[in-house]
């Protein structure tokens, strides 16, 4: 059952109504990026989506949109059942209790949906950029604490030696390379857990294999026939280098493979005349993959701490 409206002072919170919402939504998207630099907003759009319309609050002043709610929610590898809590308010309408209602009004959404879906492991999650104060303390005071950080670096590529340690052969990707490629990734990033979204090989190809299409920009490192390690990088339509994907099967770790095969994707796009490349990881990774990416030439320019509380 829906919800009753909520009446604050001076603001009424309603569910939302379709696509005759979305140009304001589409200004509290500005509003908080003016304010707090290039946020993930995700939000409905033109297209009905059954999954996320129905957590979508709308907060109106005055008949002016000026908040809005979202709740994207997955299962990740260890089973965790996550259920993401997000919100944002114009920064000109803050420190009203508006946040807070709105994200009450969504812990109990949630609770609705666990209590339909049954996961064994269910949890409330919430993210507040490091660019983003007022919600760091909203998620705070209501009990949620840091899981993990996600952690974005960047450097300007430049020319370096990238020899391979002995034992190991690079080799150009191939069509017949892809199972391989999917086993690895798989198999060194479920194994860290920590919000990973495991991918079966379909949706493997549908997100990565099929957009990033430049092979001479997959770095492939084989012991033998087995796929030891690899680092595979983009270039975006504004020339920004993005390497999603950097991984060392456990067995051929230690022998300064994977800091070989980064120092090789920058060379390559220095070749290119890369300007700029990024990389993401999570600062609680147990390989140090920052240190790692430091030691290359990138340095931090961003740090995401992304927030969770049991729902219990």
């Amino acid at each position: 059952m829906a919800p009753a409206l909520v009446i604050v002072p001076a603001m009424t919170l309603r569910l939302y109504r379709g696509p005759a919402d979305l140009p304001g939504i589409e200004a509290v998207r500005t509003a908080c990026q003016e304010a707090e630099g290039d946020l993930w907003l995700p939000g409905p759009s033109a297209e009905p989506d059954p999954d996320g319309d129905p957590y979508c609050l709308i907060a109106e002043h005055e008949g002016e949109i000026v908040g809005y709610t979202w709740m994207p929610h997955w299962t990740e590898v260890d089973g965790t059942r996550l259920y993401l809590l997000l919100g944002w308010v114009k920064p000109a309408h803050r420190g009203r209790g508006l946040g807070r209602r709105m994200l009450a009004w969504q812990e109990e959404r949630a609770a609705e949906l666990v209590a339909r879906e049954q996961p064994a492991k269910p949890m409330l999650g919430g993210n507040a950029d490091d660019t983003q104060e007022s919600n760091r303390e909203l998620l705070l005071a209501a009990g949620y604490k840091i899981a993990f950080t996600v952690v974005h670096l960047e450097c300007a590529p430049t020319r370096q030696p990238a020899a391979i340690p002995d034992g190991f052969e690079i080799r150009p990707m191939r069509e017949i390379d892809h199972p391989a490629v999917h086993r690895l990734i798989e198999d060194c990033f479920s194994r860290n857990g920590l919000g990973y979204i495991a991918r079966d090989y379909q949706k493997y190809l549908a997100d990565f294999a099929d957009e990033l299409t430049d092979r001479d920009l997959w770095h492939l490192a084989w012991a033998g026939d087995e796929l030891a390690g690899l680092a595979i990088s983009g270039i975006e339509e504004d020339g920004t280098a993005d390497t999603p994907w950097v991984a060392v099967s456990a067995a051929h770790r230690r022998r300064g493979l994977a800091q070989a095969l980064c120092r090789l994707t920058l060379d390559t796009l220095a070749a290119r005349g890369v300007e700029k490349a990024i990389i993401t990881t999570l600062q609680e990774n147990p390989n140090d993959t920052v240190t790692l990416y430091e030691s290359v030439g990138y340095r931090v320019f961003r740090q995401q701490p992304r927030y969770r509380k049991s729902l219990s």
